[in-house]
């Protein structure tokens, strides 16, 4: 069992990171804690987020007890900080300025000058030299085709902490403006027979790649040492290496995404249409619709809502009717029934995404930098406050022409994405539009995006040995399995309960596809009720 603690000064971020660690070791296996639970009947591993500095003596005790492990997001308090060699420290930059980054040309990216860099340690818990500005952008001040939020300057929960030196040799990452180093975000420290992993941000690193560090630290870490490890839910299929779902989102047009469909029938990877339901308003636009659901293992079509209001319409109310109203319209033009939706301009508030739920829906997809950081989640899930069964997929790689680099490798930043997604074991999702009369995205022609697209598809198969390709509905009907899977035991022995294996468990996903689990620096296959080992 993993605790989740923090103060009422945390709450929220302490929600946040909760969420977080169910997404990946699920729900049953993360509970928060509160701090007399440190001297009582203590979990093995705890997530601190953001605690105070007079909890300190607590920490440490809980530390000292016996061979446990611990994760700190945010402050360090600061009895612990000493305790662990952590010292406060000054910089020079301005965080609230040099973590903006100014918009992207078409053709080009831009960046902010504040960025966080990995250094050689990342590697012990299976990271590496990743560099991750605090913003970034691929197209105007919008997407971040690379898929990670941004950290702030600000002094939110999704900014940088305090400026803390570490040692040296405890040192897994730090700030940088420009070449300029400026103060520790990330820890690895063994403390006696325990061991603590931090990251600078009260939600730590719950909106990038980066998470895998801390499912590593969670499942693996120390394991010979015989430290607490718990099990993690793979967000990738057993038996596969990479995972890949794509889509386009018909926002003015659907016939026209004829011409890729068929290259993608070519290349025998599944296809999915993301509808705005004004669009059936002309008949001539069902027909692909109809031909694509002919064969449902292939192909799959998602609500884009009805009128691709701007955030869901803005109140839940609206979100709501917008979701009803487009599963109806979706369904009368194709008798199949509508299960999962897309956001208009991948924007995701929560009431939106409550509306959503209550409208009948069983997940969204979304996610973009410059807003609802609280979607943009390293791992698929349930979101922190939504019912059990509604699941989120933040995707934010849009291959446009528009997004296509001027220089070098046109594709670089795409196969840049792939990579983060192929190093850290996420379920990676990508999307384009189809062309309308008003606009073709940046493609100078159909030609040239059929080509970007098969291009990219070839240099996926290159990189993964076994790559799984998905549509979209069997991508969240997979997410929304393992979101439901249940881890039980302990450190002793630990056990996985899929929906239907028992009452606590119940059949309410059901998918094709088998879960797998990472424990002890092992890959295992899920063999339901059977014990791990």
């Amino acid at each position: 069992m993993i605790g989740v603690l923090s103060s009422n000064a945390s709450a929220v971020a302490g929600r946040l990171a909760l969420a977080a660690v169910q997404r990946s070791v699920s729900a049953s296996q993360v509970q928060p804690i509160s701090r007399s639970m440190l001297r009582e009947m203590a979990p093995d591993i705890v997530v601190a987020v953001d605690t105070p500095d007079g909890w300190s003596a607590d920490l440490i005790a809980w530390l000292r007890a016996r061979p446990r492990k611990l994760l700190v997001f945010g402050n360090v308090p600061i009895a612990l900080a000493d305790y662990l060699g952590y010292q406060r420290a000054d910089f020079n930059a301005d965080l609230a300025a040099t973590s903006r980054s100014e918009p992207a040309p078409s053709g080009e990216t831009r960046e902010s000058a504040a960025a966080v860099r990995y250094g050689a340690l990342a590697h012990t818990i299976g990271g590496s030299t990743w560099h991750r500005p605090f913003e970034r952008f691929d197209f105007a001040d919008e997407w971040n085709n690379l898929g990670f939020g941004a950290i702030r300057g600000d002094g939110s929960i999704w900014a940088v902490g305090k400026p803390v030196q570490v040692p040296a040799e405890a040192e897994i990452a730090a700030v940088c403006v420009g070449r300029e180093r400026q103060f520790s975000y990330a820890a690895l420290s063994d403390a006696d027979a325990s061991s603590v992993l931090w990251f600078n941000r009260p939600v730590g690193p719950c909106d990038s790649f980066e998470w895998r560090l801390v499912e590593n630290f969670l499942s693996g870490y120390r394991a010979q040492d015989l430290l607490p490890c718990q099990p993690v839910l793979s967000e990738l299929p057993c038996g596969y290496d990479a995972a890949i779902t794509s889509r386009l989102d018909c926002d003015e047009g659907v016939e026209s995404a004829r011409p890729l469909w068929q290259a993608y029938q070519r290349l025998s990877v599944p296809f999915t249409l993301a509808v705005h339901t004004q669009n059936l308003n002309r008949p001539e636009q069902h027909g692909i619709l109809r031909e694509l659901l002919a064969d449902r293992t292939q192909a799959a079509v998602l609500s884009h809502t009805a009128t691709h209001a701007p955030n869901w319409g803005g109140t839940y109310d609206n979100a709501v009717a917008e979701g009803m109203q487009s599963a109806a319209l979706l369904e009368a033009a194709t008798g199949v029934p509508v299960r999962y939706a897309v956001s208009p301009f991948h924007q995701s508030p929560p009431y939106a995404m409550r509306g959503l739920a209550d409208a009948g829906y069983e997940g969204c997809i979304g996610g973009i930098i410059c807003n609802d950081p609280e979607f943009l989640t390293a791992r698929g899930g349930v979101l922190a406050g939504m019912p059990a069964g509604f699941v989120a997929h933040s995707q934010q790689c849009m291959l446009h022409g528009d997004c296509m680099l001027n220089d070098g490798d046109s594709l670089a930043v795409f196969k840049q994405a792939f990579d983060y997604a192929y190093a850290t074991n996420t379920l990676f999702g990508y999307l384009d539009h189809p062309f309308s009369e008003r606009y073709t995205y940046g493609w100078t022609d159909e030609a040239q995006r059929v080509d970007a697209h098969q291009k990219f598809i070839a240099y996926i198969r290159s990189k993964a040995q076994k790559p799984l390709f998905l549509h979209e509905e069997a991508a969240l009907d997979f997410l929304k399995f393992r979101s439901l899977a249940q881890i039980a035991g302990d450190n002793g022995g630990f056990c996985v309960l899929t929906p239907g294996d028992s009452e606590a468990a119940p059949a309410r996903a059901s998918t094709p596809l088998k879960l797998g689990v990472e424990f002890r620096g092992a890959r295992l296959p899920v063999k339901p009720g059977k014990p791990l080992q």
